[in-house]
């Protein structure tokens, strides 16, 4: 018994001995994957790029360049963890943010997200930024740590991704793409003093020049529909020059804004859509705020708990204003640029039923692409607003920058779009318009904008103003009453569009020569929505357009703004070869940003062509649309004239 006790003791211990042995290495596997990815995640981060001018250089200034997977492989700090090939391989793929892809005998691995700014942040608690560089590297070759988040470093100082605001009790807030390009332009020397030297075009505002300092083919346009009675002046159908300020106009005034200006608006879309309507707009459907984005947060404030669907792409601001507000699940829809970046009165009704939507929030016509719903399309839209009760709201700031009456078979020298003209029950059809002064009267200093919907909504978002506005300034909504005379306002439309028509083809035309396509050219707005993933490298992708421009003293916005994203829940951004170019600015700008584009686009094709046929452009897999990415050879090919240039 003993003796069989003892052999059963063996035979366990072995058994034992074994599986040790084998989770051991099990345990040692895993440490060193684990060891590997904070590695290459660090070598990939935001954090090294901002400082590894080496890699930049290999990946581009995006950081979203191509590079061998056999250069990360040698890496003195992944040589120390292993000096397998194929697990650097495995581990890569498993990482987020990360794109490896096989190109004959090499593979090859990419950032998918582009490098952004490097912040302006000071290291904490008195230790150096080398000391937190150090610390940060120590952290992902360690073989102790476990937890692949690294919170802190042993100088204290808390690592990049989770650095703390500079002033306690407050975030880092993210910039409109707007206001994003132009602090960047900012870094590069533009300013106040340097502003005629560069091109805005990435500019979210129309010039506000006077009419009789517009090219001379214009103003002699203008003239001829005076000669043929269509305009009574070639100057304008008004000219504010002072706002009267005075006693009577100094105090508080209702949040939802001044009773004549409110009545003026109601008169306005009455005459212009809604003439012979039972039912008519009155002051009670009318809010007056200080903006369009302060309209849309005293809507957004009013909402409930709601899913509320938005389109991809659309305004920037309404990523970051969304996901302020935790009670509205925003829900992306997404436009293909094969149908024009629109979608269909049938597919329109199953997202919001499918989704259970009870708000669609777009703008019409859309910043960025210039798309447009009108006529029967948006009088369908409106039906189906009316039938599933969900609240439609439409940013209707950019109604009178149409060009479609050109394509009417009809002589219309003017054309508005607005959802008013197809309400049936201004107080029941839930249907919510913005507008103002910003866009279509030219004057975005004033800072006049309004909600026009149902009285119940109206009554929301004055009780919303009172605690977060108090309404717009007093003196400004009474001096401006007289621009929303109807007449006066058509015969502002016919100049805006045929200013704007002008620029509109001229931009175009330039963009056409230049190789930039566009794949639905505008019928509203003042923007161009371009595909440059067809340029040389790195002018293939958005950010790499942008920070080449900038050394070119011109601005442009890139695409990936207006991929609407509340809190970034999308890593994947589906715009990174998209850019938005305004022809907001004047005629003059406007030619000295294109010349600009044109001279840096030249540039890297002669680069190209130089560097022979045999120098692959980019490893480029097939993009988000589905089309393959052709080489700079096919696109040299495809366009003879470009190629000699």
């Amino acid at each position: 018994k003993v003796s069989g006790g003892a052999a059963l003791t063996t035979d366990t211990a072995v058994a034992a001995s074994h599986q040790t042995c084998v989770s051991a290495a099990a345990l040692a596997a895993a440490m060193v994957d684990v060891r590997l990815e904070r590695q290459l995640s660090y070598y990939f981060s935001d954090k090294n790029l901002w400082k590894d001018d080496w890699l930049i250089e290999k990946m581009g200034p995006d950081a979203t360049g191509w590079i061998d997977v056999s250069m990360i492989a040698g890496f003195k700090r992944v040589q120390e963890i292993t000096s397998d090939v194929d697990l650097v391989v495995s581990i890569l793929r498993k990482m987020d943010g990360i794109e490896v892809a096989e190109n004959d005998n090499s593979v090859k691995v990419r950032r998918t997200r582009p490098l952004p700014p490097k912040p302006l942040q000071q290291p904490l608690h008195g230790s150096s930024e080398k000391d937190v560089d150090e610390a940060q590297q120590q952290a992902a070759s360690t073989s102790t740590a476990w937890d692949t988040t690294v919170t802190a470093t042993k100088t204290g100082a808390t690592a990049p991704e989770e650095a703390a605001p500079s002033i306690p009790g407050f975030r880092e807030v993210p910039k409109t793409g707007v206001i994003y390009v132009m602090d960047q332009a900012a870094r590069h020397g533009y300013s106040a003093a340097t502003a005629h030297e560069w091109a805005n075009l990435g500019q979210g505002s129309p010039e506000t020049t006077k009419a009789r300092n517009w090219p001379t083919n214009i103003r002699k346009r203008l003239t001829e529909f005076v000669e043929q009675g269509v305009l009574s002046s070639d100057t304008g159908p008004w000219n504010l020059d002072s706002i009267d300020v005075n006693e009577e106009n100094l105090h508080y005034g209702n949040p939802n804004g001044d009773l004549a200006m409110r009545s003026a608006i109601a008169k306005y879309y009455n005459e212009l859509y809604r003439k012979g309507k039972s039912f008519q707009y009155t002051a009670d459907n009318v809010a007056i705020v200080g903006g369009g984005r302060l309209a849309l947060t005293r809507l957004c404030c009013a909402m409930g708990n709601i899913n509320l669907g938005h389109f991809l792409p659309d305004y920037t601001a309404y990523a970051e204003l969304l996901s302020q507000f935790k009670t509205i699940n925003s829900i992306p829809i997404l436009l293909d640029p094969e149908n024009n970046f629109r979608i269909t009165l049938r597919e329109l009704k199953r997202e919001i039923v499918g989704r259970g939507l009870s708000a669609l929030l777009l703008s019409n016509p859309c910043n960025p692409t210039g798309q447009l719903i009108e006529g029967e399309d948006l009088k369908g839209w409106v039906r189906i607003a009316r039938e599933t009760q969900c609240s439609l709201v439409l940013d209707e700031i950019y109604s009178r920058y149409i060009y479609t009456q050109k394509m009417a078979p009809t002589d219309a020298h003017w054309r508005i779009v607005s959802a008013a003209q197809f309400v049936e029950d201004v107080d029941k059809d839930p249907v919510i318009i913005l507008d103002g002064l910003t866009k279509c009267w030219r004057m975005p200093g004033l800072r006049i904008c309004w909600i026009l919907a149902p009285k119940a909504v109206i009554s929301a978002v004055g009780a919303a103003g009172s605690f977060l506005d108090g309404g717009p300034a007093l003196p400004a909504q009474r001096a401006l009453v007289p621009l929303l005379n109807p007449k006066a306002v058509i015969e502002q439309t016919i100049m805006l569009q045929t200013l704007f028509g002008h620029k509109r083809d001229f931009v175009l035309r330039r963009l056409a020569d230049m190789g930039i396509e566009v794949d639905s050219p505008p019928m509203g707005t003042f923007y161009v929505w371009c595909d440059v993933g067809r340029l040389p490298p790195p002018l293939n992708t958005c950010w790499g357009f942008f920070r080449e421009l900038l050394k070119e003293k011109v601005i442009v916005t890139p695409g990936t703004f207006f991929d609407v994203n509340p809190e970034s829940r999308r890593q994947f951004s589906r715009y990174e070869t998209y850019v938005r170019i305004s022809y907001g600015p004047c005629f003059k700008e406007i030619l000295r940003g294109l010349d600009g584009v044109q001279r840096v686009i030249e540039k890297f094709r002669q680069e190209a062509v130089a560097a022979g046929p045999a120098d692959e452009v980019a490893l480029q897999p097939e993009d988000v649309s589905g089309r393959e990415r052709p080489c700079l050879a096919q696109v040299l090919a495809s366009r003879p004239r470009l190629a000699r240039a």
